[in-house]
């Protein structure tokens, strides 16, 4: 059955979900991993992808656009992910239909309200549908 991870952080913004996207891609690139990062449409899957390429300055995550390239991180939107991936990091507002095809899902809530309630109404979700659901405070 697939995992569920809530990454709850105090600070708010965008920024934090992609910091955050990027901490939990590399950790499960680097356990042998196939990682894919769901964004909310094709210019968030971009400017993650020109994010990814510049920063952290000490380290590098190869990732490519879903249907440009291979990689152990695809960035993705818009329907389904094709190829088998293990772990899938969620950064839209919404559950993905195919989310439970993953083994672990994880799901980047930032400290501001409206993404707040949003992440609420998904952790409904997956508990109401049975999924182990877990909780991580960042600070």
């Amino acid at each position: 059955m697939t995992e569920v991870t809530f990454y709850l952080s105090s600070k708010a913004g965008d920024g934090v979900r992609r910091a955050l996207a990027w901490r939990i891609a590399d950790k499960a690139m680097k356990q042998g991993r196939l990682v894919y990062i769901h964004c909310r449409n094709e210019e968030h899957a971009r400017q993650l992808d020109r994010q990814f390429w510049q920063a952290p300055k000490t380290g590098f995550l190869p990732h490519a656009i879903h249907h440009e390239g291979q990689a152990p991180v695809i960035l993705g939107h818009n329907g389904d992910p094709g190829e088998y991936h293990d772990v899938l990091i969620n950064l839209t507002d919404h559950v993905p239909d195919f989310a439970s095809r993953f083994q672990r899902v994880a799901e980047m809530i930032s400290g501001a309200e409206p993404e707040r309630q949003a992440g609420r109404d998904r952790f409904r979700f997956y508990r109401e549908r049975g999924f182990p659901v877990t909780t991580h405070e960042l600070g």
